[in-house]
C-alpha cells in the first residue's frame, strides 16, 4: 500500500475514535468538575496519596502501594506514609529508608527546595544513601534545581502513573465502585498527557501497520516526519521574533553551547540530553530578564539573575502586573504548545491563518507583560 492510502486509513481511524470520545462516558469526569485538572496539591497529590496510604479509605491495604513502589523500581517495606509532612507532597517511610515524592504539573521546584528535603531527612537520621527522592511531573521533567540532578528519579504520570493505575485497575476489577474511579483517574491523566483514550485505536493502528508491508513504508518517512516536526517549531520561534523585535530586542539564548535557533531545535528532535533550556531573552535591567523557553511546553515571564538582590520596587512592579503567574513569574502559554509530544495545539500551527493568531495572542501578551513592568520608565 503507497503512502497516500496508508495516510487515509490512519485518519478514519483516529476520526472514529474521536467519534467515540464524544459519546464515551470518559467525557463525563467527577475530578475535572470538583477540582482543576492541574491542580497538583489538592486533587493530584491528595488523590495519590489516599491511593498509597495502606489505612486509605479503598480498603485494599498496601496493593496500590506495593504496585506503585515496582513501578518506580524502589525496593523496600514502607511502614509509614504522610502527606505535607515537612512540607513534602508525599513521604513514605520504612525503618531506615525513605522516599520524598514531589510532585509538580502546572508549576517546578523552588530554588534549593529538593536539596532543603534532603537536609531535613538527613536531620531526621537517615543516611544520604538511604534517601530517595522521587520527582514526578507530566512528562518525566528534570527538575530546576541543577545541582542535585544526578541523584534524582524523575518519574512522569505520561508513563509511570499511567501504568501505575493500569494495573491497580486489574487487581481491583471486582469492586466496581473502586475500578471505576481508578478509571476516571485515568482518564484524566490521559487528557492531561494528551494520550489516546483508547487502546482500541493502538491495537487497530497496530494491526494494520502489520499488514503488507505498511510498517516500512511507515519506516521509511520517519526522518521526514523529524524534519517536519523541526520545521513547525522552527517557523514558531521565527515568527514570534518578528513579532517582538520592533517593540523588544529579545536576543536567541541556550544553555548547551549552540549558537542559533536552529542548531537548538535541531537538537531538540535529534539528541536526548542537552537539548533543552533555550528560547529568546530581553534584559531589563542589570538583574531582571524575560525569558520564553522551552522545555515539553512554551513558557514566558520575568527571572531575576540574582535571587539575594531584588529590589522590593521589581517586586512591587510584578506583582501589580494583571496576570495570572504559574509561580515566580512565570507561565505557560494559555493555549499549551508542547513541542514534545506535538499536541493538537501543535498541529494547529500548521496552518497559515492559525499560526499567525496563535503567535500575535502570544507576543501581545509578552508585550503587555513588559510594558506593564516598564510602566513610568523613561525609553532608551
Amino acid at each position: 500500500m503507497n503512502i497516500e492510502k496508508i495516510v487515509s486509513q490512519l485518519q478514519l481511524f483516529e476520526l472514529k475514535y474521536q467519534k467515540i470520545d464524544e459519546v464515551s462516558i470518559s467525557s463525563f469526569n467527577i475530578f475535572s468538575i470538583l477540582r482543576k485538572s492541574h491542580d497538583e496539591v489538592n486533587l493530584h497529590s491528595r488523590f495519590i496519596y489516599e491511593l498509597l496510604n495502606p489505612n486509605g479509605s479503598h480498603k485494599q491495604g498496601r496493593v496500590f502501594l506495593d504496585i506503585f513502589l515496582r513501578e518506580i523500581g524502589i525496593e523496600f517495606y514502607a511502614i509509614e506514609i504522610f502527606r505535607e509532612k515537612f512540607n513534602i507532597d508525599i513521604l513514605i517511610k520504612s525503618n531506615k529508608e525513605v522516599i520524598i515524592l514531589e510532585n509538580k504539573i502546572k508549576t517546578t521546584d523552588h530554588s534549593q527546595q529538593l536539596s532543603s528535603y534532603l537536609k531535613t531527612m538527613q536531620y531526621q537520621g537517615y543516611k544520604d544513601e538511604n534517601i530517595y527522592i522521587v520527582y514526578l511531573t507530566l512528562f518525566g521533567d528534570e527538575p530546576t534545581e541543577t545541582s542535585i540532578r544526578d541523584r534524582v528519579i524523575n518519574i512522569s504520570y505520561s508513563k509511570h502513573i499511567k501504568n501505575w493505575l493500569e494495573l491497580s485497575i486489574k487487581e481491583v476489577a471486582i469492586f466496581p465502585t473502586l475500578r471505576e474511579t481508578l478509571i476516571q483517574y485515568l482518564n484524566l491523566i490521559n487528557k492531561l498527557t494528551f494520550q489516546s483514550h483508547h487502546k482500541g485505536f493502538i491495537l487497530e493502528v497496530k494491526d494494520f501497520l502489520l499488514q503488507d508491508n505498511n510498517l516500512r513504508t511507515i519506516l521509511n518517512i520517519k526522518e521526514s516526519i523529524i524534519e517536519a516536526k523541526i520545521q513547525i517549531q522552527l517557523n514558531f520561534w521565527k515568527e514570534l521574533l518578528n513579532n517582538l523585535i520592533p517593540h523588544y530586542l529579545f536576543k536567541f539564548y541556550n544553555y548547551n553551547g549552540d549558537h542559533t535557533i536552529e542548531e537548538s531545535v535541531k537538537k531538540y528532535y535529534k539528541r536526548q540530553k542537552n537539548k533543552r533550556d533555550y528560547g529568546y531573552e530581553y534584559q531589563l535591567n542589570d538583574n531582571l530578564y524575560f525569558f520564553i523557553e522551552i522545555r515539553h511546553n512554551i513558557y514566558y515571564g520575568f527571572y531575576f539573575v540574582d535571587d539575594e538582590n531584588i529590589a522590593t520596587s521589581q517586586l512591587a512592579k510584578l506583582n501589580n502586573i494583571k496576570i495570572d503567574w504559574e509561580e515566580n513569574y512565570w507561565k505557560y502559554v494559555d493555549k499549551r504548545l508542547d513541542f514534545e509530544e506535538f499536541n493538537s495545539n501543535v498541529l494547529d500551527l500548521i496552518d497559515d491563518e492559525k499560526r499567525e493568531n496563535d503567535i500575535k495572542k502570544i507576543s501581545d501578551e509578552i508585550i503587555y507583560l513588559i510594558k506593564e513592568y516598564k510602566k513610568g520608565e523613561t525609553e532608551i
